[in-house]
């Protein structure tokens, strides 16, 4: 058995109110500031300026960039990396959801480095280290706030995929549920299942290892006991708690463990039909955790469990099925599409999305092997 490690060197804070202590941390990390976000929603829900205020309070210098919008494209981290050298910046500070986090990721990673943000997404080697990164999250989806890597799409090359490295762990991550009480019940609904599905293809991966498994475990019971309260009362600061410290979790596990065959296709299905990233990947958990039952039975019992399942009178195979018709039935309930279809998904692109979804690490990492039939036949089902 090969050697397993685990290494998550960010410091997490963590508490309903530790967003006061912004200006303090970033001034470890020197005087020039990068405050990177979304283009409405922080400034909407005042997040925005109560960052820029902790950050100047502490005697910073702030930059904003304010132009984050959808999945980030490489022309985004361009165009903000520019600016943090113009203004020669000294730390970078993600604020808001994962696409705002791995736009300000990508910055501090490739700020000192020399080459183009698209000649390292296309697999060039990053020759250094990058700048500190400080990551706020404002949802409970990605988990980027403790992984080591930027999802980033090209559209020249038509590819959306990650930048990884070590070096790209947030210094420190601030979680705090109550930035998340102002978030939309859509957007609610698809954090939550981006955060589900990454703990359950973490949990059964072919990575898995103790410590992610334990970190997985508590991840679902979290989620499962708390996202329809959340994407049903918003203001429920105990839901909100549990998927924020349940999405933590998950990204906790998912860089060491991987994930599996929902994330493999949810890429290219999300670049190609314009379907956000949780969404698609809440449509197909059902379907690939019914497709990879006999692969894992206990774990998938497990899941089951862990969702509120009672397992009295029943087996571990019939619990593991009862996972995905568990997980089927929380998407409909957060008003998650249950299929490809309405999204215009045409099977003549069916090829492509087979070939890309086959090259991405994610599918390789899935308890049942995925060949070209086997992502065929999630398709069918799911359309």
């Amino acid at each position: 058995m090969a050697t397993q490690r685990f290494c998550i060197p960010t410091e997490i804070v963590q508490d309903v109110g530790c967003f006061a202590q912004l200006g303090t941390v970033a001034k470890r990390y020197g005087e020039r500031a990068l405050l990177v976000c979304g283009r409405h929603a922080m400034r909407a829900s005042g997040a925005l300026e109560r960052a820029q205020t902790l950050l100047q309070q502490a005697g910073m210098t702030v930059c904003l960039y304010d132009r984050v919008s959808g999945e980030p494209v490489l022309a985004l981290v361009e165009e903000a990396r520019a600016l943090a050298r113009t203004e020669q910046c000294h730390v970078i500070v993600g604020l808001g959801g994962g696409s705002a986090m791995d736009v300000a990721k990508a910055v501090a990673g490739l700020l000192p480095l020399s080459g183009s943000v698209a000649e390292y997404h296309a697999g060039r080697r990053l020759e250094g280290p990058g700048v500190p990164f400080i990551a706020v999250p404002t949802t409970a989806g990605t988990g980027a706030e403790v992984s080591n890597n930027a999802v980033l799409t090209d559209p020249v090359r038509g590819i959306k995929t990650s930048i990884r490295s070590d070096g790209w762990y947030a210094r420190v991550a601030l979680v705090d549920p109550e930035l998340t009480l102002g978030v939309p019940p859509g957007v609610t609904a698809a954090s939550g299942a981006d955060a589900l599905c990454q703990a359950i293809e973490a949990y059964v991966s072919i990575g898995a290892m103790p410590i992610t498994d334990a970190l997985c475990q508590e991840a679902i019971r979290l989620i499962g006991r708390s996202l329809r309260r959340a994407y049903a009362h918003g203001d429920d600061l105990a839901a909100r708690s549990d998927m924020l410290y349940g999405s933590l979790m998950a990204g906790m596990s998912l860089t060491t463990a991987r994930l599996g065959a929902v994330h493999g296709m949810a890429h290219p299905l999300g670049y190609r039909y314009n379907i956000p990233h949780g969404v698609v990947c809440g449509l197909l958990l059902p379907y690939v955790m019914a497709y990879n039952a006999d692969y894992a039975v206990g774990k998938y019992a497990r899941v089951a469990e862990l969702l509120g399942v009672d397992a009295r009178g029943r087996n571990e195979r019939e619990m593991a099925q009862h996972a995905a018709e568990s997980v089927r039935e929380l998407m409909r309930e957060i008003g998650i599409p249950l299929h490809l279809r309405p999204f215009g998904v045409s099977q003549a692109d069916w090829p492509a999305i087979v070939a890309e979804s086959l090259a991405s690490s994610s599918l390789r990492h899935n308890p049942r092997p995925f060949q070209e039939a086997d992502v065929q036949a999630i398709l069918e089902e799911a359309m």
